[in-house]
């Protein structure tokens, strides 16, 4: 049994902002229940299963609610229901304060609701993916809504009455979603919204310590206490602080942001031994305090069709060894950087989730789509011109000596100048450069980029198209 509890005003037209809604309705709710979703500012749903025993009937359980709230200076709206989405429909649908759904029945009692209350759901037990934006989750079901009503829909009930396998057929499992919805039909658990408190555990070291394998072992029950904590209450850690206390009497702290809430004990204390090998203290070590920021817990849903990438436990801690072997500015994906020269890039975090850590939007085209790749290394070319045009390259690299059958250029592009060059592989940089660009296309078929230096006047070949 679930009971959703949507505050509409305050007692006594006394004026709160959204967050002090927040913070009155969560203590509320957690008065009653310590497993809780936050819908939005105003709403909250209540997994009030096996309660029961202690506050009666589930019309018991509202009207305890109502009273508590009244206490607490706020007004509310409650709605008990088997499902959470059929709880939180009748709390935002119906206008009774009071609402009980007997199990079975959540189809009939929000049947009469409109079909515009599905946008206040979109973002809760529907599409919980935090890659999609609220407004494109939003912007999807309107359009969806809009497409339901010219066919001449109206309420839930009309959404609930459709064939379901016509609707699949035309929206596929969006469709069948949006109509398990409107039947009350839960689609997901509860995620319990985590208490806003410290995750905190402590260590006083009987001797400094200095070396890292006596400090992994003190480690190791404290995170095994820390993830305990978490677990009661149904979160992990995404980020953590580790402040060491020096025998010089000064603090040294470390912050360890991880890629995804992590809730195993070895793991962190592999992660956070890691850290602090590629940066050691100073000094030796007489306290240890280990601080963890809560989030939810990671869902992971594998999919039939997409390649298997390594779970995040193993590819933290593989990056982790890479920057200490490498250095931290050796590790992660390249990213485009702010210039127009054409062979600058940084280094941002690694994400496997991402097929490419530079995104390009291509248009649709029926034919095949060119792929430049460049060189890493330019190849130092000869290149014979007739009439400012190239005609004849000859370069390493398997490309020999090739005459030019058609040409395209010359692009000239320039940067940097208010930087010095002090030689042509500084080019390799993000330093001064000049030059004029051409595609040519060979004798035997192959297309490459070419380019003239006009500093020093030499040609290189930059790449070649795939």
């Amino acid at each position: 049994m679930f009971a959703s509890v949507h505050v509409t005003g305050s007692r006594r037209g006394r004026s709160l902002s959204g967050d002090q809604f927040s913070k009155d309705l969560l203590s509320l709710a957690r008065y009653f229940s310590p497993r809780l979703e936050m819908v939005d500012a105003r709403t909250v749903v209540l997994d009030v299963t096996g309660l029961r025993g202690m506050w009666g009937s589930p019309r018991a359980f509202g009207a305890a609610v109502q009273r508590k709230a009244i206490e607490q200076g706020i007004h509310c709206r409650v709605a008990l229901a088997a499902t959470r989405i059929a709880a939180v429909l009748s709390v935002y649908g119906r206008t009774d304060a009071l609402t009980a759904i007997k199990p079975g029945r959540e189809a009939t009692t929000i049947a009469t609701l409109p079909l515009d209350i599905l946008t206040r759901v979109a973002n809760f037990g529907l599409q919980r993916n935090a890659a999609i934006p609220l407004e494109v989750r939003n912007r999807n079901v309107s359009l969806m809504i809009n497409i339901f009503k010219r066919w001449g829909l109206a309420t839930l009930g009309d959404l609930a009455a459709l064939p379901r396998d016509a609707l699949f057929s035309r929206f596929g499992t969006e469709g069948v979603m949006w109509q398990k919805c409107a039947c009350g039909e839960e689609l997901q658990p509860l995620v319990p919204t985590p208490e806003n408190r410290l995750f905190e555990v402590a260590l006083d070291l009987e001797w400094p310590v200095e070396g890292f394998e006596s400090l992994a072992s003190g480690l190791r029950p404290m995170l095994e206490s820390l993830v305990l904590q978490l677990s009661r209450e149904g979160v992990a850690a995404a980020v953590l602080t580790v402040r060491l206390w020096l025998v010089t009497r000064v603090w040294y702290t470390r912050t360890l942001q991880l890629p995804a809430p992590i809730c195993d004990s070895r793991m962190l204390c592999t992660l956070l031994v890691l850290d602090l090998k590629s940066h050691p203290p100073p000094a030796g070590i007489d306290r240890v305090v280990v601080t963890a920021i809560p989030a939810p817990t990671r869902i992971t849903q594998f999919s039939l069709f997409e390649k298997a990438i390594p779970s995040i436990e193993q590819l933290s801690t593989l990056l982790a060894r890479l920057k200490i072997l490498m250095g931290s500015e050796r590790c992660g994906a390249p990213v485009l950087s702010e210039t127009h020269h054409p062979n600058a890039f940084d280094v941002g975090p690694f994400d496997p989730t991402m097929s490419s850590a530079i995104h390009l939007e291509v248009a649709e085209q029926t034919g095949p789509i060119a792929i430049s790749r460049r060189f890493h290394l330019p190849l130092v070319a000869q290149v014979t011109v007739d009439c400012g045009c190239p005609v004849l390259v000859s370069a390493s690299g398997g490309i020999g000596r090739r005459s030019v059958e058609r040409c395209a250029g010359p692009w000239r592009s320039s940067g940097h100048w208010w930087e010095q060059t002090q030689s042509v592989d500084q080019e390799l940089s993000t330093g001064y450069w000049s030059r004029d660009e051409w595609d040519v296309e060979l004798d035997d078929g192959s297309v490459y980029c070419i380019y003239r230096d006009r500093t020093h006047g030499e040609w290189f070949v930059a790449g070649f198209l795939d």
